[in-house]
């Protein structure tokens, strides 16, 4: 069939202009997506991530959040990112919807969690950038009101089957503490070794009411730890009790340094996916920037400093999750072939201690014990 003039010269434009789109095309993704990193925030504020490293595709899957239904990637599937939700329950949820997804390859891919934080201000200052070896769940235990607790008390939280606080737990749920690979978190340190961390003369100025370093120096990259709670508490008692079973629970090896509310939901939808092949728990990197102190300065209300002062923390620990993350994120990328692909060894006795019930381990016996203790336990209630 022989087209009219006008209709051969509009259809040669066309296929031209087709194959012009499709040679100009970024690289086309593939089903299951296969990303070499996942970034992860809790919420809205944290995506410093979707413009500055053009994730401009969106994945929606089910079991996301309703505020934050879609994983957006780049258009090579490279780089993805997920808002989790606030809080444990939206975290855990998320994260198992994520990594229980046919449309995602992720057993090979590096998890940067990235988000703000309180801050011990012994281990650093607001807008301080934190990589965690440990995540300590703070809240599973019994607790005193601690205007009502013994006398010789230091803290009304202890934890269960014990008789008091600083005792060792008898009874362990499995979420309690998570170790991560403190060799990957060795490698990625040195990407953020001469970062400018943001930060405003506010901060700076109340910072130094607290007179002690770190506290009242300008924000750093630091190595610490990371307690978990869906209460954002404040004040010295609580933030020390929190310091305390951080050294217990890791036999005193964790240093307490940022409060957050998701970590721990986050590891364990993780290491159960791990242990079905779908994703390696030694490729997860933790790093939480400080928007504020968990403890006032001396001299100051609790109350005080939580709702009113002028910590000025929230808008650096936000620009930080960039300016730290993002050599992160680059220098995965950049020596993907040679370091990461084949991923880094972690740590003598991490397949153990990646939680406290050793999901991880080669070998783990089934401890009858604690089974037969809890039956017991529950018969006496019904008594």
């Amino acid at each position: 069939m022989k087209l009219l003039p006008s209709l051969a010269i509009l259809a040669s434009a066309t296929i031209a202009s087709a194959a012009a789109v499709a040679k100009s095309s970024p690289e086309k993704r593939w089903f299951p997506i296969a990303p070499k990193v996942v970034l992860i925030s809790m919420f809205a504020p944290e995506d410093v991530w979707t413009s500055s490293l053009g994730l401009t595709e969106n994945i929606t899957l089910p079991g996301l959040s309703q505020l934050y239904p879609n994983v957006t990637c780049n258009p090579s599937g490279s780089v993805c990112h997920v808002t989790t939700g606030e809080a444990e329950i939206n975290a855990a949820c998320t994260i198992s919807a994520l990594v229980l997804s046919d449309d995602f390859d992720l057993r090979k891919t590096y998890f940067l969690i990235a988000g703000i934080a309180g801050v011990n201000p012994h281990v650093g200052t607001t807008g301080s950038v934190g990589l965690a070896r440990y995540a300590y769940q703070f809240g599973i235990g019994y607790e005193i009101d601690a205007r009502q607790m013994p006398a010789n008390w230091t803290t009304g939280f202890f934890l269960f089957d014990t008789d008091e606080p600083g005792q060792k737990p008898t009874q362990i749920y499995g979420t309690e503490l998570f170790e991560l690979n403190a060799n990957l978190r060795d490698v990625v340190f040195e990407y953020t070794k001469g970062v400018q961390l943001n930060d405003t003369a506010t901060a700076a100025s109340f910072r130094q009411k607290y007179g002690f370093a770190p506290a009242n120096q300008p924000p750093s990259v630091v190595y610490g730890d990371v307690s978990t709670s869906d209460v954002w508490f404040s004040g010295s008692l609580l933030s020390e009790a929190v310091a305390n079973y951080t050294l217990l629970w890791t036999n005193g090896t964790g240093n307490y340094a940022f409060t957050a509310e998701e970590d721990n939901a986050t590891f364990e939808a993780m290491i159960r996916a791990h242990k079905a092949g779908r994703v390696d728990f030694a490729r997860v990197i933790l790093m939480r920037t400080a928007s504020d102190f968990d403890r006032a300065p001396p001299g100051l209300d609790s109350a005080y400093s939580l709702l009113e002062a002028p910590q000025d923390g929230f808008s650096p620990s936000i620009a930080n999750i960039l300016i730290a993350g993002k050599p992160i994120v680059e220098g995965i990328l950049n020596n993907w072939h040679s370091t990461f692909a084949p991923g880094i060894d972690p740590q003598e006795g991490w397949a153990y201690n990646s939680d406290d019930l050793h999901t991880l381990a080669e070998l783990r016996k089934r401890n009858f014990r604690e089974y037969h203790a809890a039956q017991k336990r529950v018969a006496r209630m019904r008594r």
